[in-house]
């Protein structure tokens, strides 16, 4: 073969391998950019979704509580009131602390499809003082008034959401929540408005940016590898196939050395990855021992099942199963120094390792305070401060705690931002009527309040996480509330009875669903005459 042949055959080598390796690397490259820009804009677009609807939410709920007490009329007929400015002033610090676009308390009127404006507060300077003075207070302004603002109308207690949009304002999210009179019914509704189309254009901005950067990041390596490839493995490939068509012809063995090397190079690798495959599969049984004892430790501060009797008068049941090897749920039950019983149930955000070791530090925290405080308000607002300052994480607990005195008919509790407990009484069960405080170590000057409910002879309280009620089963359907309820009243008449009723009922009702979260369930009977 003449030179010219060799040369003519190493061309169309060049063309039949280098140039569909480049081609299809790249269009991998390309689509890989592409999937992982809309991926990341989808999840962005998702969470802030989710995160939206929590924030307004939260800010309506907030604005509500804080108006409870305010006369809304006595502000709507006295706007320039020092009062009114005062008021204004706190709704827009709401506004401001939350990023949303507006707030605003009106009066609706649902026969005529009008309302009437007390105040309206935005967060941007200038457009706070344009609202201010075309939303004046007293402003009677048409609106078709939307199912949410009905339903939060007439529900009181529930923040409803809409999310809408408008050539004028775009596209925006509003959470509604009423504010009740004296009387307990609604006086007027308070909105809170985030807008989407502002969240929306930067969240397409900064993934645009991100893919932009990512993009001209990856075409550098690309072109890197690329000139990598062609000088350290093409080339060489070139060499052997020119190399081994006149082997016979020349027995140089440079190439073969070459093809050892790499297998030998090969082989090697394939050792390391054997030994870094046997190191990781011992690290993770390791762990997994490590986790198995945490569980065990873990069940010995809080046990799996209890049952004890407090002062001759007062049976507890109770019993916990954690999703993962630890969880953070938790219970507790003990006597107070001046003859009280107090039982709490508790529930930290998140699972596992972090979870359980927040949990233990909870528990132990309300165990003290409880225990040195007479006054059960004044012990979870030093919880609480003891969390926030001892909280690097962000984490917050959930708990409700009930204080049981033999001398009384009638038990305290303070509810922390957790589910309403089931009141079984005369063979009735049904959800006992509390407002939830807000949950403990999210802000450390939070206010709890103790309230009393009655617990005569027979009575028994279901305590639980939300574990129970929004367990699921192979069909995704919750317990809910309605199981529970009815599994507390089909239930034993005794605490053990309640407590074993209610988890039967879940597991026959779950069967061989995959557990999602910790489950516990505590069950407190009033047993004064040895019913």
């Amino acid at each position: 073969m003449n030179n010219a042949e060799k040369s003519a055959d190493k061309i169309k080598v060049k063309k039949s391998i280098f140039k569909r390796l480049f081609v299809r690397v790249l269009v991998l490259f390309i689509l890989a950019v592409i999937v992982s820009g809309t991926l990341n804009c989808i999840e962005n677009i998702q969470r802030t979704r989710r995160f939206t609807r929590q924030l307004t939410e939260s800010a309506s709920k907030v604005a509500t509580e804080t108006f409870e007490r305010s006369d809304i009329n006595a502000l709507l007929d006295n706007p320039d009131s020092e009062e009114y400015r005062k008021a204004v002033k706190t709704l827009r610090w709401i506004c401001q602390t939350n990023h949303l676009e507006y707030m605003y308390i009106y009066i609706p009127n649902f026969d005529e499809n009008k309302v009437t404006y007390v105040m309206t507060v935005a967060d941007d300077d200038s457009e706070n003082e344009n609202v201010l003075n075309v939303r004046s207070a007293g402003e009677e302004v048409d609106h078709s008034l939307w199912d949410a603002e009905k339903e939060a109308w007439e529900n009181p207690n529930l923040v409803t959401a809409y999310e809408y949009q408008n050539d004028s304002f775009g596209s925006f999210y509003t959470a509604f929540s009423a504010v009740q009179g004296n009387d307990s019914k609604p006086v007027a509704l308070i909105g809170a408005d985030y807008s989407l189309t502002q969240i929306y254009t930067e969240i397409i901005f900064y993934t645009a940016m991100r893919v932009l950067a990512l993009f001209v990041v990856l075409t550098i390596v690309f072109l890197l590898v690329m000139l990598f490839v062609r000088k350290k493995m093409y080339n060489p490939i070139l060499l052997i196939f020119e190399k081994i068509r006149g082997y016979f012809s020349d027995k140089s063995d440079d190439e073969i050395q070459l093809l050892a090397d790499y297998f030998n190079d090969m082989a090697h690798d394939v050792e390391t990855y054997v030994e870094k495959n046997s190191a990781l599969a011992s690290e993770k049984a390791k762990n997994e021992t490590e986790l198995e004892v945490a569980r065990r430790i873990q069940y010995g501060i809080i046990a799996r099942e209890k049952n004890v009797v407090f002062a001759d008068c007062f049976d507890v049941s109770a019993r916990m199963e954690s999703a993962r090897q630890v969880g953070g749920d938790f219970y507790d039950c003990f006597a107070l120094p001046d003859g009280r019983m107090c039982a709490v149930v508790g529930d930290v955000s998140g699972k596992g390792v972090a979870a359980a070791m927040f949990m233990a530090f909870a528990k132990t925290l309300i165990h003290e305070k409880m225990t040195e405080n007479a006054e059960p308000d004044r012990a979870f607002e030093e919880i609480n401060r003891e969390l926030c300052l001892s909280n690097p994480e962000g984490m917050f607990v959930t708990a409700f705690a009930v204080i049981f005195d033999k001398n009384s008919d009638s038990f305290l509790y303070i509810n922390a931002g957790h589910n309403k407990p089931v009141a079984v009484s005369n063979g009735k069960a049904e959800f006992l009527e509390c407002k939830p405080c807000i949950m403990l170590g999210v802000f450390d000057d939070a206010r709890y309040v103790v309230n009393s409910a009655e617990f005569g002879n027979g009575d028994v309280i279901c305590l639980y996480t939300d574990g129970v009620n929004e367990a699921t089963n192979a069909d995704n359907e919750f317990f809910g509330n309605e199981r529970l309820v009815s599994a507390c009243q089909n239930a034993g008449k005794t605490a053990k009875g309640v407590c074993d009723g209610v988890y039967d009922a879940l597991t026959d009702f779950t069967e061989n669903a995959e557990q999602f979260d910790d489950i516990t369930i505590v069950a407190i009977k009033n047993s004064k005459n040895g019913d």
